[in-house]
This record gives C-alpha cells, sequence and structure tokens, in this order.
C-alpha cells in the first residue's frame, strides 16, 4: 500500500500535467474540455511548494508556444492572468491538504473556474478591442464566453473529484502530510 501511495504522490501528478499539456498542444479540445486547474489542484496537493515550479512553467512555455506558433497571436498582459491562475491554483491545492475531501477539491475547482471566469474575460474586455468599452461590451463578452465556461467548469469538478477520490486523499491524509513535512 505504502509503495501504491508513493506512486500515486509522485509519478502521477507529474504524468497529468504532461497529459493535459500534450492535449492542449495535440487535439482540437471542443469548448475548452480539459481540466488544467484540477490537474493544477491535485499537484499542488500532492507534491511539495517547491515543485510548484515545474508545472508552472511547462504551462507557461505551452501557452507561449501555442499563442505565438500555432494561433500567430503575440504574447500580452493578458496572459499574464493565465499564468497567475495556474500558481494560484498550485497553492490553492497545497492548501487542500490540510482538510482534502473529493467534495472540497470540488468546491475549490469551481472556485477556481468561476474566478478564471470572471477575471480572464474582464482582461479580454478590458485589453482586446473585441468589445466596446461599456458596461453593455462588458455584459457582451461575459454572454460570449458561457459556452466555454460551462464545458471547463464541467471538466474541472468532475476531474477534480475523480482525481481526489480515487487518490483517497481523504483516507491517507496523514502520510500525505508527512510527505510535505507538515507533521513529522
Amino acid at each position: 500500500m505504502k509503495r501504491a501511495e508513493t506512486a500515486l504522490s509522485t509519478v502521477v501528478p507529474y504524468l497529468l500535467i504532461l497529459l493535459v499539456a500534450g492535449l492542449r498542444l495535440t487535439v482540437q479540445h471542443p469548448a475548452n474540455f480539459i481540466p488544467i486547474f484540477s490537474v493544477l489542484l491535485y499537484f499542488g496537493a500532492v507534491r511539495r511548494r517547491r515543485e510548484t515550479i515545474v508545472p508552472l512553467i511547462g504551462l507557461i512555455a505551452m501557452d507561449a508556444f501555442l499563442t505565438t506558433q500555432h494561433y500567430g497571436y503575440a504574447l500580452s498582459v493578458d496572459h499574464a492572468v493565465t499564468w497567475i491562475w495556474y500558481g494560484a491554483a498550485l497553492l490553492l491545492g497545497g492548501a487542500l491538504l490540510s482538510q482534502a475531501s473529493p467534495w472540497r477539491a470540488a468546491a475549490t475547482s469551481l472556485s477556481t473556474a468561476v474566478g478564471f471566469f470572471v477575471v480572464s474575460n474582464f482582461a479580454v474586455w478590458a485589453l482586446w478591442q473585441m468589445y466596446p468599452r461599456t458596461g453593455s461590451g462588458l455584459v457582451a463578452c461575459y454572454v460570449a464566453a458561457l459556452p466555454f465556461f460551462r464545458n471547463s467548469a464541467i471538466a474541472e469538478v468532475l476531474s477534480s473529484v475523480a482525481l481526489f477520490a480515487l487518490a483517497g486523499i481523504g483516507r491517507t491524509q496523514p502520510s500525505l502530510a508527512r510527505a510535505h513535512g507538515v507533521c513529522q
């Protein structure tokens, strides 16, 4: 059992980050149905804080590549919103460790998705010329993003529940806390 817990908390988080990055690079994901934030929450919950720089740098590099090479856009300030959110999800995952459960993970995942929706679409409205800089322009920006938000929120919540339930985070919490050096 201990060996399985070690593999689960050591190898699987990195494999999940690679899987999510690979899906973003290779697959046309219909309307944002890739659970990036739930994977980051899980990584943050089972790996040490100092290791979070690895997936953060990897996902930033992937976003920069996709934006500039695949989509042909220049990087802009609004990309920082996404990257900050990646970091926030990793840190929130670490905070989940003290009282983790699949339902707490789902609530945190949904909160992360809602927060990202609000902040990132505000950045699009404020920084791009796609919508008029009026209240109705802001509403139009949010309305246009709703289909993407719905699918993203569903993917995030379902994935968080599955990851944290399968990992048995609530049952193995003491051993994960020791792995993080939280308790002696």
